[in-house]
């Protein structure tokens, strides 16, 4: 394996968010459900990480081993999820409050 971005900010968050959760693996080891993302959801998850940790070579092989790691443990769908629900944390004041109807 590739020496993946071991301090991702993204990374560490979706872990403890889908920790917390309970989310986890919905496929044996023997499937290829991780190649269900997105292209340009993973570009854009490596832009993100390469802006936050640096525009080298080695950045971007770190970045991009860091996103693969998370498709090897959550569908996409979750992925979707737990992003939603850290950008939402990001907003300030009423707007970044979450809601229960």
């Amino acid at each position: 394996m590739k020496n993946c971005i071991p301090t991702s900010v993204c990374a560490l968050a979706l872990a403890a968010l889908l920790s917390a959760s309970g989310v986890g693996p919905a496929w044996s080891a023997g499937t290829s459900a991780a190649n269900d993302y997105p292209t340009d959801e993973r570009a854009d998850y490596v832009f993100a990480c390469m802006a936050s940790n640096g525009q080298s070579r080695k950045v971007l092989e770190q970045c991009s081993c860091s996103i693969d790691v998370i498709a090897s443990i959550i569908p996409y769908e979750d992925y979707v999820t737990a992003e939603t629900i850290l950008s939402m944390r990001q907003v300030g004041g009423e707007k970044g409050a979450i809601r229960c109807f």
